[in-house]
This record gives C-alpha cells, sequence and structure tokens, in this order.
C-alpha cells in the first residue's frame, strides 16, 4: 500500500518562525486561502485519510477535502516542552534542528517538558504499522517533525546531517508500506495539484 504524508498549510506562527509543536495553533487566513486552491494528490483523492488533531492539520485536510479524516495523535507534531512560541532566536536550545538523530546520541534531545526525537520516531514507526494493516492507499496530513520522521524511517537519514536537498516537506512525501508498515520512499516532492 501507498501512503501520501502532507505538511498542515502555512500558519502566522511559521511566518514569524515561531517553534509551535503542539500548540494548537491556526492556519493563516493566507495559509488557509491557500490550502483551499489546492487538492490531494491525484491518486489519493479518494484513499483513506488522517490527520493530527492539531487545529492547522485538520483545517488543512477539509481545505483540501479530505472528508472525515481519522485524528490520529501520533501525528502530532514534536512536543517541544517549553521551547514552544519561542523562535529560534529567542531559543537556547536553537541548534534543535538539524542535529537529531534516532542513531546517535542525540536522540534522546527534547525540550524541557517535551517529547525526545526517539519517542516521535516510535509513534510515527506505530502509526505506520496501523495504517499498514488495511492493503488499501492512505492519506495524512501532520507535521514536519513527522514527515521528517518518516523519511528518516524510509531512508535511514541520520537527523544529526543538515535536511536532505531533495525533501520539499511543502510538497507530499509517499511511503510504500509492507504490510507491517516497514516504510520505503515511493516519490518525494509531490506537488499538489491546483483547483481548476
Amino acid at each position: 500500500m501507498k501512503l501520501a504524508l502532507l505538511r498542515h498549510g502555512p500558519t502566522g506562527w511559521n511566518a514569524l518562525g515561531r517553534i509551535q509543536g503542539h500548540t494548537d495553533i491556526p492556519l493563516s487566513d493566507e495559509g488557509l486561502a491557500k490550502m483551499r486552491g489546492l487538492l490531494p494528490p491525484p491518486s489519493f483523492a479518494q484513499a483513506r485519510a488522517f490527520a493530527s488533531p492539531l487545529l492547522r492539520a485538520r483545517q488543512t485536510a477539509e481545505a483540501l477535502g479530505l472528508t472525515d479524516p481519522t485524528l490520529d495523535a501520533r501525528l502530532m507534531e514534536q512536543n517541544w516542552g517549553n521551547w514552544e512560541g519561542l523562535s529560534r532566536a529567542e531559543n537556547p536550545g536553537a541548534r534543535w534542528r538539524g542535529c537529531v538523530s534516532t542513531r546517535g546520541p542525540s536522540a534522546s534531545l527534547s525540550a524541557p517538558g517535551g517529547e525526545s526525537t526517539e519517542e516521535l520516531h516510535d509513534r510515527v514507526a506505530a502509526f505506520l504499522k496501523d495504517v499498514a494493516r488495511e492493503n488499501s492507499d492512505a492519506i495524512a496530513v501532520a507535521h514536519m517533525g513527522v514527515l521528517r520522521a518518516a523519511y528518516t524511517l524510509a531512508s535511514g537519514w541520520d537527523m544529526s546531517a543538515p535536511m536532505p536537498p531533495d525533501l520539499d516537506i511543502s510538497k507530499a512525501l509517499i511511503l510504500g508500506l509492507t504490510d507491517k508498515g516497514v516504510p520505503a520512499i515511493a516519490e518525494l516532492n509531490v506537488e499538489l495539484p491546483v483547483k481548476t
């Protein structure tokens, strides 16, 4: 089966460079208008739909026309605890992006009161395993951390290195899943069609 993973549309905090994490931020007016102008990847328009329960993901799913998505907390952004709401300039742990790895010493990196990268990867892997139990394609609206985690699980990318230039989180990441939920990259950077 295949799973299309999408990141939610733009928010006001995205524009300000603020860490959102579990903070329930809505799409900006511009972000909502952008997502209302797009469609899911063509082969996923009628697929089983899932979404993070955070408002920005639910608004994106609705704007894309994904009817009645199953809300799954495992699709939520990484919990950045006390760092949420801070910009990188305000954040004493500003190195957090691109310095985490499930295979190295930074696997346990977490903000005070937050979730480790390893915990994020574990819940994303559990979601992939569960969604693969039904042999029909699915689409999920999630967050940057979830897409990065899924990409890492599928490719073996060590997140301590900069984000690979071939991964564009503004586009869909399509994974192939075995019946056990083991992911492989099927397609990268799939454009969302513009509504006509």
